[in-house]
């Protein structure tokens, strides 16, 4: 099992949008799925309902225990499962950095179940951030273009620095910078893209993902904005989408 974070301490980038479509990706090509959703505001917890009858599960907050759990993740199809979020994780952020650790080695339990692992991080430098970094493999970071969303990606650069150097971590592997919400028809925000691509180099993915309501839709109804498509507009956004996320899903080797 590989597992990715989807990373940035900004809040309003995408990060969830951006989850939400690889596990369906991910679903296409016939993988097995684990979902972790280690944001409070629950945004993969309510795209991915419950299914009647369904037990609870694992919640999140339990990750970071240093017990073993032998909960399992709610299922939601034979190949996808959640971990899904809960009110006790607004207390993870004032606990001690040895829990930084625990999620991890949880997670790890689940390895031979499922290929890939995909972490929904919260909107904020803190316990649960670097923990969802300890455990993973792999890291991407949705960046929305614009001055006060670009504002705060150095410090989350750092933060993975300090991830791969301080011994929570030393092989995740960043996989880039992916510019979201692009507004092709805004010079500043064209200004704003190229600033990144000169600041950050090789560092940010080619692809980038354009401001599109079809996306919203999508998210709206629950399903991966290549479904049911109607008009040119929802057609780009569709192939925009699919293409991203097969190029993610390829950089993990997958």
């Amino acid at each position: 099992m590989k597992i990715l974070s989807i990373a940035n301490q900004k809040g309003g980038v995408g990060k969830s949008t951006l989850t939400v479509h690889l596990a369906y990706a991910a679903l296409d090509a016939g993988l097995r799925v684990l979902l972790v959703d280690m944001d409070k505001q629950g945004s993969l917890s309510l795209t991915f309902t419950a299914t009647d009858g369904a037990a609870s599960g694992l919640t999140a907050s339990k990750l970071y225990a240093a017990e073993v759990n032998n909960e399992r993740p709610q299922a939601i199809s034979d190949r996808l499962a959640i971990i899904r979020a809960d009110n006790a994780l607004l207390a993870i952020d004032k606990a001690e950095n040895q829990v930084i650790r625990h999620p991890g080695l949880a997670l790890r339990r689940f390895a031979k179940d499922f290929d890939l692992c995909l972490i929904d991080t919260p909107p904020l430098l803190g316990i649960r951030l670097m923990a969802s970094l300890a455990a993973s493999d792999y890291v991407v970071t949705p960046v929305s273009v614009g001055l006060y969303e670009l504002f705060g990606v150095a410090d989350l650069m750092q933060t993975i620095h300090v991830i791969r150097t301080q011994g929570f971590n030393p092989r995740l592997k960043h996989l880039g910078i992916l510019p979201m919400k692009v507004n092709s028809r805004s010079i500043e925000a064209q200004k704003a893209l190229a600033t990144l691509r000169e600041k950050y180099g090789q560092v940010i993915i080619p692809e980038a993902l354009a401001e599109r309501a079809a996306v919203r839709k999508a998210i709206a109804l629950r399903r991966p904005v290549w479904v049911s498509t109607r008009g040119s507009g929802h057609l780009k956004a569709a192939q925009e989408w699919r293409a991203t996320c097969a190029a993610i899903l390829v950089r993990l080797g997958l």
